[in-house]
């Protein structure tokens, strides 16, 4: 499968703490599920971190399928 990414802004640390904690906790319990590999748990917890300077924000970049972020978005956001 190819891979995807999503961005989500953020302003303050907590807040990407926070979303980074999510989504480790999210690849970790797809991992015991076996709905992702090892390789791709790994890959996936790679996330790119870029500073918008004109928006004064910090983008985190999330990468993986698109099955596996279209189900973060909606573990974190609620529905779509």
């Amino acid at each position: 499968m190819s891979q995807k990414a999503i961005t989500i802004p953020t302003k303050e640390l907590s807040h990407q703490k926070i979303i980074l904690a999510a989504w480790y906790n999210f690849l970790k319990e797809s991992f015991d599920s076996k709905k992702i590999t090892s390789d791709e748990f790994t890959d996936y917890l790679k996330a790119n971190v870029v500073y918008d300077l004109d928006k004064d924000q910090i983008d985190l970049i999330l990468t993986g399928n698109e099955l596996i972020l279209d189900q973060f978005r909606t573990h974190i956001f609620g529905s779509k």
